[in-house]
């Protein structure tokens, strides 16, 4: 039913009869910009004692998307699954801010489309202390309700710490309860980590040229066919603009460019009207 398979969480591969718990530990794998990621300083204790108490593993590395991710580590072979969770923390202050220059939705865009199903947003500090109170609840009711995210709140650091600790024996219990065979068979297998991270690069990549054929619609008489015809001579803002200065000084060469290279698939006026947009004085 590929409904149930829809809801159904990836689980990391299992040998016949091989169960989750002895085949695996789970591992919370925080970003490494991280503030509280950083060696020697208070929060490096909260995070031992976060540890200790919850019976959990930490560590820090690089992620490309998101704050913190869960990985499934194999006893043996050493081998790291990415689970279908991922955090991402928000200060009520840099939610504010990335309200206004509208990076809040592009951080989200880039959680929904890293391809794991539980996307948790957790929201740090008192949003009634910030002068923009009402715009973060409604950002954070719009990312629970609209967006499908699970919207967590603590106090602060130490508080989100705990949170961390309490979701990890959360979903450690989650895989311990074994899921009956047919279901197994229908769940996805989780990315190795590698994989993980390299999905997350070509998501980077594509965004880039995403961004490009939206500015491009916006230009007069360049359609989505146009838009994607010079997406294909030049994926990004920059290649294009490197061609134009090649030709710098002969502006009727650089009006009719993307016109020729094409054989006419941008229109004249298109690509005098790009031209415009990327190298109008």
């Amino acid at each position: 039913d590929p409904k149930t398979r829809v809801n159904l969480l990836s689980v990391p591969p299992l040998s016949f009869g091989e169960r989750f718990e002895d085949a695996y530990e789970v591992v919370l794998i925080l970003d490494d910009r991280e503030q509280f990621a950083v060696q020697g300083s208070r929060s490096r204790r909260i995070i031992e004692n976060v540890c200790s108490q919850f019976k959990i593993q930490m560590e820090v590395r690089r992620l490309p998307v998101g704050d913190g991710i869960w990985i499934a580590r194999h006893r043996q072979t050493q081998s790291e699954y990415v689970l279908d969770f991922i955090v991402e923390r928000k200060k009520v202050d840099d939610l504010r801010s990335s309200i206004r220059d509208n990076r809040y939705r592009d951080q989200k865009l880039r959680l929904v489309r890293c391809g794991l199903k539980k996307l948790i947003y957790l929201v740090e500090g008192d949003p009634n202390s910030s002068e923009a109170a009402e715009s973060i609840k409604t950002a954070c009711f719009t990312t629970e309700i609209l967006e499908g995210f699970d919207v967590q709140r603590t106090s602060g650091l130490a508080d989100t710490l705990r949170k961390y600790g309490y979701i990890t024996q959360a979903i450690t219990e989650y895989y311990k309860v074994e899921l009956p065979e047919d279901q197994l068979k229908c769940a996805a297998v989780c990315p190795p980590f590698d994989e993980f991270l390299k999905r997350c690069q070509d998501l980077d990549k594509m965004t880039v040229s995403d961004v490009f054929a939206v500015q491009l619609m916006q230009v007069p008489q360049v359609t989505e066919e146009i838009a994607i015809t010079v997406l294909d001579l030049y994926p990004t803002l920059l290649s294009l603009a490197h061609a134009y200065s090649i030709l710098e000084g002969d502006v009727c060469a650089q009006e009719e460019m993307l016109w020729k290279q094409s054989n006419n698939a941008v229109s004249a006026s298109a690509s005098r009207n790009i031209f415009q947009l990327v190298w109008g004085k």
